[in-house]
């Protein structure tokens, strides 16, 4: 087993929802980097390496699913989780590596879907 953290980045425009998120996964060995924008999602993206992007579907910059479409573009071996509290689901293509939660949801099913998506952990 490796002993690099992988990184998580998060993202959704409710700061409280992103606190919430990070204060879940942050014990499991995950470093967490936080993005309240699509935009500022896409530039991290740029600068570091992310193992498993998690994003709200429905934001006003730019939807969820274009955003993992970009992310994949740009780093194909990134995993995508979209969470969304509404009937919109994923639009990005079927893949291994995209997977869809409806919110709301336990903390346990956040967990499990996050060694699922990163089976390494």
């Amino acid at each position: 087993m490796s002993t690099d953290k992988r990184t998580v980045l998060i993202v959704d425009d409710d700061p409280q929802i992103l606190r919430l998120m990070e204060k879940m996964l942050r014990p499991h060995g995950v470093n967490i980097l936080l993005a309240p924008r699509p935009s500022e999602a896409l530039r991290i993206c740029e600068l570091h390496p992310v193992h498993l992007m998690i994003s709200d579907v429905l934001m006003p910059e730019m939807d969820g699913n274009k955003l993992a479409e970009r992310v994949l573009k740009l780093k194909p071996e990134t995993r995508v989780l979209l969470i969304s509290g509404h009937d919109k689901g994923p639009h990005t293509p079927k893949s291994a590596r995209v997977r869809f939660l409806r919110k709301p949801f336990f903390p346990s099913v956040l967990i499990q879907m996050l060694r699922e998506l990163l089976p390494e952990l």
